[in-house]
């Protein structure tokens, strides 16, 4: 199982690179309402100005007690979300990529890989009992379709035979057809049960908690495609931060490294993204090849 925290661990694992980032670890559990947050160890790097990180919620730090290591906090910051902690989780200082900055970029990749550039997907189905007569049907509970990849009719149990002259309509007025998608067969069709394969985003990610194969619908081999774009999407404001006026506080800094050295270290993920999506896509579109009747 392979869900958004194993992508967002794998994600900072690369991007970090071996660094490892100043921690300490709560001494005591919290709510998601306290202000006032112990430490277990010396409050090192942490002070009043400064953030933190305990799972994907961000701390602002107010007021810092280095006797009692005590912190004075608010609480969701940066837009994150304000949750309950228990004691002995990890306090992250500074994060350089905070774990909900990176779950926002999965979910701008997720999207992405759907789009028709790209033309990853997953694949749903739907069962329908179909009486032989209505020329145009409602797909019953859809409301994602990308396209239509097949049709078969059940004629015997042990006989399904496909209805090529069948065509996906879009926008339809939800109180004729709930899901403003409909079939519209051009030839007759045996009444049955129908068997409808289509192409489907993949679906957001929620929590770190959720699982991108099942929930998200998102198929093993491409995970590493949705880790390289996040370690891109991370990088790329980085490099504006670089060349900001006010971040060259040492002067060497230009020299040693020269603006555009983060984007062009990124040259070769993105071709390898671009690489990988090819691949999955020639993949999916041999898995699952269209049988209907274009015209």
């Amino acid at each position: 199982m392979t869900t958004a925290a194993t992508i967002i661990n794998k994600t900072l694992r690369q991007l970090l690179s071996g660094t490892v980032e100043a921690r300490n670890k709560l001494a005591s559990t919290v709510n998601s309402s306290a202000t006032s947050i112990v430490c277990t160890y010396a409050l090192e790097g942490l002070r009043a100005g400064q953030i933190f990180e305990i799972e994907s919620e961000v701390f602002y730090i107010w007021a810092a007690d280095a006797v009692t290591k005590t912190l004075t906090v608010e609480r969701g910051f940066n837009g994150t979300t304000a949750a309950a902690h228990t004691a002995g989780a990890l306090v992250t200082v500074n994060p350089r990529f905070p774990r909900a900055q990176v779950l926002e970029a999965i979910n701008d990749e997720v999207l992405d890989l759907s789009s028709p550039v790209n033309g990853l997907f997953q694949v749903k189905t739907l069962n329908f009992t179909y009486n032989g007569t209505d020329r145009m049907i409602n797909l019953t509970s859809a409301t994602d379709v990308i396209d239509i990849l097949n049709v078969s009719v059940r004629y015997l149990t042990d006989d399904y035979p496909v209805a090529r002259k069948v065509k996906l309509v879009r926008d339809l007025p939800t109180d004729d057809f709930a899901s403003s998608f409909a079939l519209k067969f051009d030839q007759a069709v045996y009444p049955g049960r129908l068997r409808i394969v289509y192409k489907a985003p993949y679906a957001s990610v929620t929590t770190e908690t959720t699982n991108l194969n099942t929930d998200c619908g998102i198929q093993e081999s491409v995970e590493d495609i949705v880790v390289i774009g996040t370690q891109l999407r991370l990088m790329a404001p980085r490099e504006i931060k670089r060349n900001f006026v006010e971040s060259q506080g040492d002067t060497r800094r230009a020299e040693e490294v020269a603006s555009g050295a983060i984007t062009n270290s990124a040259t070769a993920l993105r071709q390898l993204r671009r690489d990988r999506i090819i691949a999955e896509a020639a993949r999916l579109m041999r898995s699952y090849p269209t049988f209907l009747t274009r015209e």
